[in-house]
């Protein structure tokens, strides 16, 4: 019988290049959440003031004696954009996690998650403004 051999693998420190690449990634991982978060802070710019600059128009087209002939659309146009507003409130405040933080998967996954669950938030705002959209042209 043969003796097992030892398989011997050649390997080498990473080059500086290689580093930098790994430590970038680590970094994106890391910053996930908190693009998520940007993005939600310039939803809630665009959610703030489209309602307003809204009741503006319809306030300087039907002038001081002006009615809402579609009532009911004009409240649910209202009522989607204010939702849309929570559901982007609810994705920027942090969600607890159990971490085991002597594994690294535990801790990639950490991150991943908490960015998949923020995104989820503002893609269901997303949905509702511009269901609100519709409800607006609608009410008019």
């Amino acid at each position: 019988m043969k003796e097992d051999k030892e398989m011997r693998v050649a390997s080498q420190p990473l080059s500086t290049i290689d580093k930098k690449i790994k430590e970038k990634f680590a970094e994106e991982i890391a910053n996930q959440s908190k693009l998520m978060d940007d993005l939600a802070k310039l939803l809630i710019s665009i959610e703030l003031g489209t309602p307003a600059l809204y009741a503006t128009v319809l306030k300087l087209i039907g002038g001081e004696s002006a009615t809402v002939e579609n009532g009911f659309a004009l409240a649910l146009t209202f009522f989607l954009w204010f939702m849309a507003l929570l559901l982007t409130f609810l994705a920027i405040f942090p969600k607890k996690h159990k971490v085991d933080s002597s594994r690294l998967d535990k801790i990639e996954a950490f991150y991943h998650e908490s960015a998949k669950h923020k995104a989820s938030w503002l893609s269901w705002s997303m949905v509702l403004f511009f269901a609100g959209i519709g409800c607006s042209v609608w009410a008019l």
